[in-house]
């Protein structure tokens, strides 16, 4: 089959040559070089900071929080300072930054600033933080408090054959992308600009802003991005504002650039959570109602905590009708590095927890899990947790129904049964097995999962993402976006969207530049919005451009031609698009999104349409686990995932894997520690991520059930496949072991805790 053109990523050939030149590549005449001074103690009082006299400071430049007009990184509750004045509230907080010429310099000026600290209590558990005497945040050390209720819940539970109770938890996630954060302040004298590695421009450049008071401009530019998965959406506004403090007082263009340690350690991760859930069911396992209380731990300041929250507790109830719905949520503080955005934003520990209570009631129904799956999932014309509608492009039923045809998942699931049964036999007498196929125990598990394509609530309605369109003197049409490239195809699924829309080649597409001063917010490259969003905005401005070239080359030459297949025909004549745009240069299209009308969000009450629509996924997940060292592994992997349309065919699969592995590393390898507020991970040598040794033989399948209102019927793609991989992977270890895994990762010394458990239960 010959290959397409338009399915070849357009960043593809610069990055397999190494041509791309990323921030760190770049020549930038008389760069400095700037760190911060941090602070060793999760909560302190900043006693002094006193400079050595005998060094030379006219050598460096220093900034501290009393020369910052406003000291506060402008984001959801402006809370968080760009370096802490009189107390610290985390491990790692910055508290002095410097700037040299060189970084042996840098290095010398930093062993002469001593920062005198006065220790005071701290609280890193997040079900204290509430109570605790430990203020953060306000009074209660909530940064968000969420409930939700539908129908009546007391009903639920007096019809309630079984009461089912689950705790679970999840615990923080590294994004380990590849290129370390980085970006560099260039100073001008009205203006300063920004450069570097980063997912949301604007967001930089209104941080800036306000750091600034209106008294600098801001021009904000992406390079090339190495990898971000949320970790480059709010972290880089601090890291700017740290060069950018530097470059203006030194007067020289100043790079923040990290190196892994340094990125590990203070940056950003994903929100630990608990869940406390109970499921009111009736004898066959369907759900009648669910009480679900989430907590989610945002670190010692807000960030993004607010909206992770929000996403978190709208998909707490999972791929499921439930007719009465109580859901309590809160993001609270404690003294750890501020938890951030991360790939699915707060879905998959939502996720993980109602599959985890879906395994919890088939076990206490004696029931196989994809029973109590198929029983319960909701369907077209049913209603969400807010009583959303779900009106459009509905499609768990048919998601779940492929999987587990595909996979065939019930007759393995029996068969695994009754093959683990010898081994775990011998395990729990103490014979141990030796160590070969045969031996090795199999399971089997599922799960399925969702995520709300866009924004939450009015989100997208506030943003109003704009774009721009504009035909240069060559007749080639140059989209004007914010949106970035990462490494997820962004560059390669616009180009297509427009070139399909206007019916000529890709080739004759151009993107600007990603700069602040020339392109206008289409918001942020986050929420699985940009194919769906800025795609619609293309497709309406690509029609707008048909219609207006036609009416203009009509009226030019009094005949009335029509555009078919990339050309203008009257009968007679046929002209490309490229010659009548040519001759047209200049001609622009601009767009603004906004939900469409049937789309409606009560904030307040959180009531009504929670996200325009969503995507829908279901797994089933292999894995085999070793029963002399416990060692797990995911043999084989199967998911289907219904985006609307595949913009990218073989980018979109390239997505469900990639994304599928980085949620089987959230289940079973990607463990990080806290200890007296310190991450205990370091980079790749103690952070351990599958590789591509660790991939699991994938079958990947995509239906395709379009949205009325995305482009060609496209939804939101690059969030869903993380979301349902962890609670597959740890239903096949549920399935193995007949005992209830709640807490992520599993490790291999989890499983060895368990078997000792089961031996003293006598199991």
């Amino acid at each position: 089959m010959k290959a397409n053109p338009n399915d070849f990523r357009v960043d593809a050939v610069g990055k397999l040559r190494a041509e791309t030149r990323y921030i760190r590549d770049e020549k930038i005449p008389g760069l400095w070089f700037g760190a911060a001074i941090r602070s060793p103690l999760p909560r302190a009082r900043i006693k002094s900071i006193t400079f050595d006299k005998n060094f030379d400071w006219n050598r460096v430049t220093v900034v501290t929080a009393k020369e910052i007009a406003n000291n506060y990184v402008a984001m959801l509750e402006n809370d968080m300072p760009f370096l802490a004045e009189e107390i610290v509230n985390y491990a790692g907080e910055p508290v002095v930054l410097i700037a040299a010429a060189d970084k042996e310099t840098l290095r010398e000026a930093g062993e002469h600033v001593k920062v005198n600290y006065e220790p005071l209590p701290y609280v890193l558990d997040m079900l204290q933080s509430e109570n605790s005497d430990v203020k953060i945040f306000g009074e209660r050390n909530i940064f968000k408090e969420i409930r939700i209720e539908k129908g009546n819940i007391e009903q639920a539970r007096q019809n309630a054959f079984a009461i089912v109770e689950l705790e679970s938890e999840t615990g923080f996630q590294e994004h380990l992308y590849l290129e370390p954060q980085g970006v560099v302040a260039i100073p001008e004298e009205d203006r300063v600009i920004i450069k570097g590695s980063m997912q949301c421009p604007y967001y930089i450049k209104a941080a800036l802003d306000e750091m600034f008071g209106g008294k600098k401009h801001v021009t904000v530019i992406q390079a090339a991005t190495g990898g971000a998965f949320g970790g480059k959406e709010d972290f880089p506004s601090l890291l700017a504002g740290h060069a950018a403090l530097l470059a203006v007082k030194s007067g020289h263009p100043v790079a923040m650039f990290f190196d892994r340690e340094e990125d590990v350690r203070v940056t950003t991760k994903r929100h630990p959570s608990y869940h406390k859930d109970i499921a009111y069911v009736d004898k066959n396992g369907r759900i009648l109602g669910l009480d679900l209380t989430i907590y989610l731990d945002g670190g010692a300041y807000c960030t993004l905590s607010q909206v992770v929250l929000a996403r978190s507790a709208l998909t707490a109830t999972g791929c499921y009708h439930v007719p009465h719905v109580r859901i309590l949520a809160k993001a609270v503080a404690t003294n750890t590095v501020p938890s951030g955005a991360f790939r699915g934003f707060g879905g998959p520990q939502a996720v993980f927890a109602i599959e985890m209570l879906i395994e919890e009631i088939a076990h206490r129904l004696n029931l196989r899990p994809d029973q109590v799956r198929r029983l319960n999932l909701i369907k077209e014309g049913q209603s969400t947790a807010t009583g959303q509608i779900l009106r459009y492009s509905v499609s768990a039923e048919e998601t779940f129904t492929d999987v587990l045809e595909r996979s065939d998942y019930v007759r393995k699931y029996n068969t695994y049964k009754k093959g683990n049964a010898p081994i775990l036999e011998r395990l729990l007498k103490g014979v141990y097995p030796k160590k070969n196929a045969d031996d090795m125990l199999k399971g089997i598990g599922l799960s399925v999962s969702l995520h709300g394509a866009g924004f939450t609530g009015t989100g997208e309605n506030r943003i109003k993402g704009k774009i721009r369109v504009e035909i240069n003197k060559e007749g080639m049409p140059v989209i004007f976006s914010s949106q970035t490239e990462m490494g997820q195809g962004e560059e390669t699924a616009l180009k297509n969207i427009l070139a399909k829309t206007l019916s000529i080649d890709r080739e004759l597409i151009l993107l600007t530049e990603v700069n602040t001063d020339l392109v206008p917010n289409s918001g942020p490259t986050v929420a699985s919005r940009t194919t769906m969003v800025v795609g619609s905005l293309l497709v309406e401005a690509g029609k707008e451009i048909i219609s207006r070239l036609t009416k203009k080359l009509n009226s030019e030459t009094g005949k009335s031609f029509e555009y078919r297949l990339g050309y203008f025909y009257d009968g007679e004549q046929i002209i490309s698009f490229r010659e009548v745009a040519q001759k047209y240069a200049g001609l622009f299209v601009e767009k603004q999104y906004s939900h469409p009308p049937v789309i409606k969000f009560d904030d307040i009450r959180w009531k009504g349409d929670a996200y325009p629509v969503f995507s829908w996924a279901a797994a089933v997940a292999e894995v085999e686990v070793d029963p002399v060292t416990f060692e797990i592994s995911v043999a084989r992997y199967f998911t289907t995932h219904e985006i609307g349309k595949a913009i990218n065919y073989d980018q979109a699969i390239a997505q469900i894997q990639g994304g599928s592995l980085q949620g089987i590393g959230y289940a079973i390898y990607e463990k990080v520690g806290l200890k007296n507020g310190y991450f205990d991970i370091t980079g790749f040598t103690d952070y351990i991520i599958p590789s591509s040794a660790d991939m699991p033989e994938m079958d990947v399948k995509i239906l395709e059930n379009p949205y009325p209102f995305g482009p060609f019927g496209a939804k939101g793609l690059g969030e869903l496949p993380f979301v349902g991989a962890a609670p597959a992977v740890i239903s096949a270890l549920w399935m193995i072991f007949n005992y209830p895994f709640t807490r992520l990762p599993v490790m291999p010394e989890d499983l060895f805790s368990v078997v000792r458990t089961l031996k003293e239960k006598g199991a």
